[in-house]
């Protein structure tokens, strides 16, 4: 019998995806971006249906992934389904369930590597926010999970970052990789690579967030979170979009992009789905023999890394990526200097012969 708990519960690229040249682009749930409640919940809430709860700590799950953005609601919903899951092996109705079961579960994940550090702190968030909504909404009285990770004894999330990013030359084999799939492709790696973009910022872009300001090529991103920010397109990146939307100009029978609408789009003309941008980037990735597991967040992180190598300060960097905290952007640079700056090099001539 498997085990509902397992790493592969997690939800899968719904591609088959080989080694062959260009099999046929794999379909996702819409864009999240867009109606969260039409595009993804769905799904989600038919991974609840399997998790073992009864129906009403489903509706009230369901109604609670509603508040999330759909990034979030999809992760929410497969952490609260293996919580669910669990639940039913003690025949508990999530509901009545104790602290005890909150401490056993996060054993249980952090018992084997079965969960990550970071990857058990969001699913114990999860069922953390699970609860305060059901105990503000009026479902139900209390909930079984304490207020403080510290409470749980969970393992310590690293300081370092531990997402592996393409170095300076893969990323550059990857660009080239990319252009010799088509401009599309080159374009969404480009734009990934030199903005830092999550993926689902780069499937949000509409024809409409492009611009130019002060001589400044723009793009408005909706961030995390739900703020708008105007980031500038680095020249390169800038080029590929020029080259992928002529091309869509020359396919148009109206002979122009529409002037609004997504800007990456698949043969049908729908927006891009984060599973085909993660499909787009993989194959890049084994075109350009890249060996590591590549990932549309490990173009994040290796812009991350580059630019801290150009030295630009972490406050502009912090800004750039979107991220919230100083801290976030502190974890690149941490995970970066500990190769870099590492002892061993000091010993380098220490034993060195005439």
């Amino acid at each position: 019998m498997s085990n509902p708990l397992s790493p592969e519960a997690e939800p899968t690229d719904p591609a088959g995806r080989s080694g062959s040249a260009k099999p046929s682009e794999p379909s996702g749930p819409s864009e999240p971006g867009s109606a969260v409640v039409v595009s993804v919940i769905p799904g989600a809430l038919a991974a609840l249906g399997h998790g073992g709860a009864g129906p009403r700590a489903e509706q009230v799950a369901a109604l609670f992934l509603l508040t999330y953005k759909s990034t979030t609601a999809s992760a929410y919903a497969v952490d609260l389904k293996q919580w669910f899951a669990w639940c039913a092996l003690f025949d508990v109705d999530p509901f009545d369930a104790v602290r005890a079961h909150v401490d056993t579960w996060a054993v249980h994940l952090a018992d084997e590597g079965r969960a990550r550090p970071a990857t058990l702190a969001r699913k114990i968030s999860a069922v953390r926010n699970f609860y305060a909504y059901a105990v503000d909404s009026g479902y139900t009285s209390s909930s079984p999970v304490p207020i403080k990770d510290k409470a749980l004894h969970l393992p310590r999330v690293s300081r370092k970052s531990q997402t592996l990013g393409p170095d300076r030359e893969e990323s550059a084999a990857m660009l080239e990789a990319a252009a010799q799939r088509g401009v599309r492709d080159e374009a969404v790696v480009a734009v990934l690579l030199y903005q830092g973009l999550r993926v689902s910022e780069l499937c949000g872009i509409n024809v409409e967030d492009l611009s130019s300001q002060r001589g400044h090529r723009v793009v408005r991103l909706r961030r995390k979170g739900g703020e708008e920010q105007d980031q500038a397109i680095a020249p390169p990146a800038a080029g590929c979009l020029d080259a992928w939307l002529a091309e869509r100009a020359r396919d148009s029978a109206f002979g122009a992009v529409p002037a609004s609408g997504p800007v990456f789009v698949g043969p049908e003309g729908a927006r891009l789905t984060r599973y085909q941008v993660e499909w787009i980037v993989e194959s890049c990735a084994r075109a350009a023999g890249v060996e590591k597991k590549i990932s549309p967040h490990s173009l994040r992180h290796a812009c991350t890394t580059m630019l801290l190598d150009a030295g630009v300060p972490l406050r502009d960097i912090q800004v750039y990526m979107g991220h919230a905290n100083s801290a976030t952007t502190e974890r690149y640079d941490l995970g970066r200097q500990h190769l870099d700056k590492s002892p061993a090099y000091a010993l380098s001539g220490v034993f060195a012969r005439d």
